[in-house]
């Protein structure tokens, strides 16, 4: 799969504006926004292909909607034509001047006025090389830079769509899917999580979210089979009723991805500890998940430079390069299966303000590993933060003389 940039100026796109309004709605009503392109000369669009529509003309220049290449109708396709036939379905049966036209599947837009900017993204190390000059639409994005193209269109549009001055249709879903968790309707939840998913497979807190509403979904059926299934005499003793009353839950469950809702009773053991994760246990252990979870992370960026600032309180523990991408990635171990864990200001402050900050966890650290990845923005929309424990200064008394 490509990434391609197609071109809008305004002077000759007099109703872009009102485009992206129609746009917002359009995603704001579960719905993607489709429109026809100008290509250029490109006769290699393929369905499926990633687009970015890029401001040119007056500034700012940058990238203001993003989606996919859409099969035109099958009617208005133009590889119908003989002389076309070589061409994917992605191609219209018409011309904007002399250059080809395809369908975009917009699923996501911002503000004209605030595009993602190229010229902000120039001085961004992970785009050193990249060039944003194109002289027509339809041109291909080197494949060196289009993850960090991505990861810096989610962190630009992500605040946006909360403002109201952009929609993602990804969020859209999401936050329907939660809406139908929290009203116990999980088989719904579930199909929202996965249209979000279908939008963009990766991401992270719909798939957390539609695991958690599987498991959920599986306990509700199972509680309806158990009750349906229950015969009930009708002169029940106290003894009778006593031994059917529900004990308390030892379960910890996550909503989203690290929230608490019940808390396992304490128990003498560390299996508390091994279920909330890094931090929680004590010093050796905690010491031992921690290198288990540096050594896992360092193999998933195999033949990347590799620099460990774990002591110098950078906010992260690794400086990961490859050519000119660069991630400053922060790793937590947790030794049990939830991705629950503590995390400092210093860190929380990198995941706000790097757009090269990534959090690595790593569940199951000493027996089973599992890694989980999210990108500073993923991470901060995604997981709730709670403090748990403060600073103490004894205030200052003032002697009336």
């Amino acid at each position: 799969m490509k990434t391609l940039i197609f071109l809008c100026n305004e002077d000759t796109e007099i109703d872009i504006r009102k485009n992206i309004e129609d746009a917002k709605k359009q995603i704001a009503a579960e719905k993607f926004y489709n429109t026809t392109w100008s290509s250029g000369n490109n006769t290699k669009i393929k369905v499926g292909d990633r687009a970015y529509l890029k401001r040119t003309g007056s500034k700012p220049h940058g990238f203001f909607a993003a989606g996919k290449v859409l099969a035109a109708p099958d009617s208005c396709q133009l590889r119908k034509q003989d002389e076309y036939n070589h061409l994917s379905e992605a191609y219209f049966n018409r011309f904007y001047g002399n250059s080809f036209m395809v369908t975009l599947h917009i699923d996501s837009v911002v503000d004209f006025d605030q595009p993602l900017e190229q010229e902000k993204l120039k001085y961004m190390p992970q785009f050193k090389g990249a060039n944003f000059k194109f002289q027509q639409g339809g041109c291909e994005f080197d494949e060196r830079f289009c993850e960090s193209l991505d990861s810096a269109w989610e962190v630009h549009s992500m605040p946006l769509s909360r403002r109201g001055s952009g929609k993602r249709l990804v969020d859209i879903f999401c936050e329907k899917g939660k809406n139908h968790k929290d009203e116990m309707n999980y088989q719904d939840a579930i199909k929202a999580y996965n249209q979000a998913l279908d939008i963009q497979p990766g991401y992270s807190k719909a798939i957390n979210a539609l695991n958690l509403c599987e498991s959920l979904l599986k306990k509700q059926i199972a509680k309806k089979i158990s009750e349906t299934e229950e015969i009930k005499p009708d002169n029940t003793s106290e003894e009778s009723e006593s031994s059917n009353t529900l004990e308390p839950s030892n379960e910890v469950e996550i909503i989203e991805n690290i929230s608490i809702v019940s808390i396992p009773e304490k128990k003498e053991n560390e299996e508390e500890a091994d279920l909330l994760g890094a931090g929680f246990g004590n010093y050796q252990k905690n010491k031992e998940v921690e290198k288990a979870a540096i050594d896992f992370v360092m193999k998933q960026y195999n033949g990347w430079n590799i620099q460990s600032v774990e002591r110098d309180n950078v906010g992260y523990d690794l400086i990961c390069t490859k050519d000119s991408i660069v991630k400053n990635v922060e790793v937590k171990g947790v030794s049990g299966k939830e991705p629950a864990f503590i995390i400092t200001a210093n860190e929380v402050e990198q995941a706000n303000k790097n757009p090269n900050f990534v959090l690595w966890v790593v569940t199951s650290a000493l027996n089973s590993p599992k890694g989980h990845c999210w990108t500073g923005c993923e991470m901060l929309s995604q997981f709730e933060l709670k403090p748990i424990q403060y600073m103490a200064r004894q205030r200052p008394i003032f002697k009336v003389e």
